[in-house]
């Protein structure tokens, strides 16, 4: 039995790009290639995902946010990987566990995925 992850976080991008957003996490849901991740549980986190209807003036946000099991953090990870390389998108996702070991932030900017460490983040404290 493994541990639970948090992830919570959003991307920022232009109203267009949702579509391409939604196409990659269908994409993963339907034919994420680790096996050890059933259909159904692929299912269950991307309803983490949370896209709006319509845009409020001219930045669109999507939000991720679940906990999931540790092992499984991959899923999540790539996709965010693979929707980093949409021209011009941003975000921002703190990942941490229950128990205060892993703290790590992905960011997501000009193209490239980013893990860090959370740091100075007085909230999350």
């Amino acid at each position: 039995m493994g541990k639970y992850i948090s992830i919570r976080g959003w991307f920022e991008c232009e109203e267009h790009d949702v579509s391409k957003v939604k196409e990659i996490c269908r994409e993963f849901t339907e034919n994420y290639s680790d096996t050890e991740l059933n259909y159904n549980t692929r299912k269950l986190y991307q309803s983490g995902w949370v896209f709006p209807e319509n845009q409020v003036n001219w930045t669109t946000y999507i939000f991720y946010g679940a906990d999931i099991r540790e092992y499984h953090l991959d899923f999540i990870k790539e996709q965010i990987s693979k929707i980093a390389v949409i021209p011009e998108i941003t975000g921002y996702f703190l990942i941490d566990d229950h128990e205060g070991e892993k703290k790590i932030c992905w960011q997501v900017f000009d193209g490239h995925f980013v893990e860090t460490e959370q740091i100075n983040i007085l909230f999350n404290n």
